[in-house]
């Protein structure tokens, strides 16, 4: 089954009761077109990769992406080494597999208690937030001894797109579903991220052209900034004023539903796949000035 079929055959007819979505621009189309080739955090995200030893290659960026979710909560933590957000969760986790000990016969078998885990990766985050990371964390290595400690062999038993998302559902962390809608932000940008850090994106061209935008705060954040997704007044206090979301709350549903809606459409009418199309909005998101900040949810997807 094709995944991008399944998530749109959800919410194509969704009702949407608070938001609307409007026409796509010539002009925005444009500024998308002229942004395509720019794909500068591809480059940065496989050069730190580089820092990891090969054998290490696999369990990092299964991990990181495990880790990489409420960085906004606690914007100073992620400030580190003349980087910050995803960016400095990533150095942040280098330095960590740096100081924790490997056992040679083992790819991954960490020995790390709370409190180291705590001053290299959450020094500054609050003590229950830190805990969710950490047990999100020992929960991710717990179940990768199913694949003899190492997240290749899971790849190597779900290489196509629809089995590598979905079979990650055993993990909390990773069923980002409400009821019978799939949104699947972190599921599908992991199968990216670890095509790209293992240089595959060329073998696997047809199954990364058939996933669907990744849904996260960014992205509805530039539709609703560029006039793409209408929300009323009342809706838009609460995002200008920072109030909390509620997780799988309508809003946030239908913030989600109309961003991945939104992308496909970008995607058919550019010729260009949802992956790239979320790449290019991300990093337009941190280049150009934004007056409606993000839409700020607890939750463990993004």
């Amino acid at each position: 089954m094709i995944i991008k079929n399944l998530i749109l055959s959800k919410i194509s007819n969704y009702n949407f009761k608070i938001i609307k979505i409007e026409s796509l621009n010539n002009e925005f189309l444009k500024l998308i077109n002229k942004n395509t080739k720019k794909l500068e955090s591809d480059y940065k995200f496989l050069n730190k990769l580089k820092k990891l030893k090969n054998n290490h290659l696999d369990n990092f960026v299964f991990l990181l992406r495990a880790l990489d979710f409420r960085l906004w909560q606690y914007p100073q933590n992620w400030r580190y080494k003349n980087e910050q957000g995803f960016f400095g969760l990533m150095e942040r986790l280098i330095k960590l597999f740096e100081v924790l000990q490997f056992k040679e016969k083992k790819y991954l078998d960490y020995k790390a208690d709370f409190s180291v885990f705590k001053k290299i990766i959450s020094p500054q985050e609050n003590i229950t937030l830190a805990k969710l990371r950490y047990k999100i964390f020992k929960d991710c290595l717990k179940w990768l001894r199913n694949y003899d400690y190492n997240f290749y062999n899971y790849f190597q038993e779900n290489k196509d797109a629809f089995n590598f998302c979905f079979n990650l559902f055993e993990l909390e962390k990773f069923k980002d579903y409400y009821k019978d809608i799939y949104f699947l932000k972190p599921n599908q940008l992991l199968y990216l991220e670890y095509l790209l850090a293992k240089n595959l994106t060329e073998n696997y061209k047809n199954e990364l052209e058939i996933l669907t935008i990744f849904a996260d705060y960014k992205i509805p954040q530039i539709f609703i900034n560029l006039d793409l997704i209408k929300i009323p007044l009342k809706y838009l206090k609460i995002l200008k004023q920072g109030k909390i979301i509620r997780k799988f709350s309508s809003f946030e549903n239908e913030l989600r539903c109309a961003s991945i809606l939104i992308g496909e459409e970008i995607s058919q009418k550019l010729k260009i796949p949802n992956y790239k199309v979320d790449n290019i909005l991300w990093e337009l998101s941190h280049k150009i000035k934004l007056k409606i900040p993000n839409p700020k949810v607890k939750t463990i997807f993004y």
